[in-house]
Formats: structure tokens, sequence, C-alpha cells
């Protein structure tokens, strides 16, 4: 039986995932066919359902028609950030969110644009990995070193 992954186990595949998925290449992902699909679902080290599968080729559809209306995926996502990264400066954990108002907009908008697997909270964690937003609490290592990165 094929199980639901967490984000460990997933970084622990990165590599397999990022060689089976084409190095993310969302053109070559977008147009996997049926016999593609049903190769990488049976594979037992990625151990990913079909369902998942699918819906990652159906994501990557959709960001090729976000490419197509907005330039770049990147340009995209930005803008809901005005183009800058959001700065917080939070001093526990607790005051931490795991979904905002933001990644509540951006979710509502992928969805109707067809993404599937989008929640805000998934949007949430993926804005602050990807820098749109700086969550890291004002005593972490981290947090000057992401304002640089930030501030340009």
């Amino acid at each position: 039986m094929l199980i639901d992954r967490n984000w460990t186990e997933i970084l622990s595949k990165k590599e397999l995932y990022r060689e089976v998925f084409s190095r993310f290449d969302a053109n070559v992902i977008a147009n996997m066919e049926e016999k593609d699909i049903m190769e990488v679902s049976s594979m037992k080290k990625l151990m990913l359902r079909e369902i998942r599968v699918r819906c990652i080729v159906n994501n990557a559809r959709c960001v090729l028609k976000v490419v197509e209306e907005f330039g770049s995926f990147s340009a995209y996502l930005w803008s809901y950030v005005n183009y800058k990264p959001i700065i917080n400066g939070y001093k526990n954990t607790n005051n931490i969110p795991m979904r905002t108002p933001r990644s509540e907009a951006l979710s509502r908008d992928m969805v109707n644009r067809g993404f599937r697997l989008v929640g805000p909270t998934i949007i949430q964690s993926f804005m602050q990995a990807s820098g749109m937003t700086n969550d890291h609490l004002l005593g972490c290592f981290r947090f000057n070193h992401c304002m640089k990165l930030a501030c340009g």
C-alpha cells in the first residue's frame, strides 16, 4: 500500500523526484502520458499514489497556462506580495501563522485556475520556503541573512 509522505521523507528523496519529474520541467511533466503516469505511480521507491502523480501532471499544465498569462510562474506568485518579500518580526513560534490572508487568496486563485492540493497552509509553507515571506523569529540566526537577501 502506498502512503502519504511527510516533508522529511519527501526531502530525503528529492534527487529521485528531480530525476523522475525531469528536473521539475513543467513542459515535460505536462506532457506525461498515461503510461508515464502509471510507471511513476508504480515506483515503490517514490511511494506516490496514482492520484498524486495525476495531480502533479495537472498542476504542471496549470503552470503552463499561468506562464502564458503572466509571462512566468514567478511573476504570478510574486504579484501576491507586490513583488517584494514580506518581512515579519515574530518573537516566538506561537505567533507564526499557518495561513495568512495572502496565502488564502493565492490558494483560492490557484484552485480557481485548476490547481490541486494547494490549500492555504501548503501555500503559506511555500511562501516561507521560497522567501516570499520571512517568518524566521527575530532571534533566529537566519533572520538577518534572509533580511539581506530580501533587501537586495
